[in-house]
C-alpha cells in the first residue's frame, strides 16, 4: 500500500463537520499550544515537574526540527491539503509532539486512565494529519517512534537531582549546551527552541535560589496567574520581534524566545510572588 492510499481513503469521508473537528484536534498538537500549556503547569501545579516537562518537550521539538531538515521530505501534494501547512514532512512534529507531551504526563501520573488518554490523543492528532493531507503515514510512524525513544531516555535520566547542581556550573553548561545545539541546527525551529530552552535553563535555578515561588494558590489566584502570565507571554512574543530584528537571522529568534523562556521560568513566578498570588503556609502565627 502506497503512502497516498491512507490519505485518499480518509478523505473519502471528508465533510465540513469532520474537517472542522480534525482541524481543532490538529491545533492541539501544534508547537504553539504546547509552549503556552507547559508554563501553566509550571505556574499552577508543580514548578519542578513543569521545568522538566518544558526542557523535555522543547528538546523534543528541537530534535524534530533537526531531523526534518536532515531528511528534507516533501509533504503530500497541495491539492490534498485541507489546511495550510508548509515545511518538511518527516517526521511529523504533531505526532512526535503529542507523543512527547501526553506521554510525559502519563509517565508522571502512571495511571491506566492517563495512559489510555495519552494513546487516544496521539491517535487523534496523528489521524488528523493524515485526514488533512499534510503528512504521509511514514511521517506519523517516525514522529511517534522518536517521541517514544525520547520518553524512554528521559525515564532513565530522570533520577538526576537537578537542584543539587551548583549555580555556576549549571549556567556554564546551559550556555555551552545552547551554543552546541544552535551550531548543530541553526535553521528551522532550531533557534526558537534553543532560545526557549536557554531561557528556561537560566530562569529555573535563579527562581529556586532568589524567589522561592509557591505554586499552590486559590482558584481566583490561579486564574489571575494564568491570565497575567499568558498575556505577558503573548505580548513578549509580539513586542520582541521588531526589537531584535536588527540581530543576525537565527540569533534574533534565540534572543526573542530566550526572554520568553526567562519570563515563564523566572519573571512570572517573581511577579506572582510580589503580588501575593499564592497560599501562605499555615503556621502558629497565622492563628494569632
Amino acid at each position: 500500500m502506497s503512502g497516498l492510499t491512507p490519505i485518499l481513503w480518509a478523505q473519502e469521508f471528508a465533510n465540513p463537520a469532520l474537517t472542522a473537528f480534525f482541524t481543532a484536534v490538529t491545533n492541539l498538537g501544534s508547537l504553539e499550544f504546547y509552549m503556552f500549556a507547559i508554563p501553566v503547569v509550571y505556574w499552577l501545579i508543580d514548578k519542578h515537574f513543569g521545568f522538566r516537562f518544558a526542557v523535555f518537550f522543547i528538546f523534543s521539538a528541537y530534535v524534530n526540527s533537526g531531523v526534518k531538515h536532515l531528511f528534507a521530505t516533501e509533504r503530500p501534494a497541495r491539492e490534498l491539503r485541507l489546511v495550510e501547512q508548509e515545511g518538511y514532512a518527516f517526521p511529523s512534529g504533531h505526532a512526535q509532539g503529542s507523543t512527547a507531551f501526553w506521554g510525559f504526563l502519563a509517565l508522571r501520573l502512571n495511571k491506566p486512565l492517563a495512559w489510555a488518554g495519552a494513546v487516544l490523543m496521539v491517535l487523534l492528532v496523528s489521524m488528523s494529519r493524515i485526514y488533512l493531507g499534510v503528512h504521509w503515514p511514514a511521517d506519523i510512524l517516525g514522529g511517534v517512534l522518536i517521541g517514544v525513544l525520547l520518553l524512554l531516555a528521559y525515564f532513565y535520566l530522570s533520577k538526576v537531582e537537578l537542584e543539587d547542581v551548583p549555580l555556576g556550573s549549571w549556567m556554564l553548561v546551559s550556555f555551552l549546551a545552547a551554543l552546541v545545539l544552535y551550531l548543530l541546527h541553526p535553521t528551522g525551529d532550531g533557534p526558537m527552541t534553543v532560545g526557549f530552552l536557554l531561557g528556561a535553563l537560566c530562569g529555573y535555578p535563579l527562581e529556586l535560589r532568589y524567589v522561592g515561588f509557591h505554586e499552590e494558590a486559590s482558584p481566583l489566584q490561579n486564574i489571575l496567574k494564568m491570565a497575567l502570565g499568558l498575556i505577558v507571554l503573548f505580548l513578549l512574543r509580539i513586542a520582541l520581534k521588531p526589537l531584535v530584528s536588527w540581530l543576525p537571522p537565527g540569533i534574533d529568534y534565540v534572543v526573542r524566545y530566550g526572554f520568553i523562556g526567562l519570563w515563564a521560568s523566572l519573571g512570572a513566578p517573581f511577579t506572582f510572588t510580589k503580588l501575593g498570588l499564592f497560599k501562605r503556609p499555615f503556621t502558629a502565627e497565622t492563628v494569632h
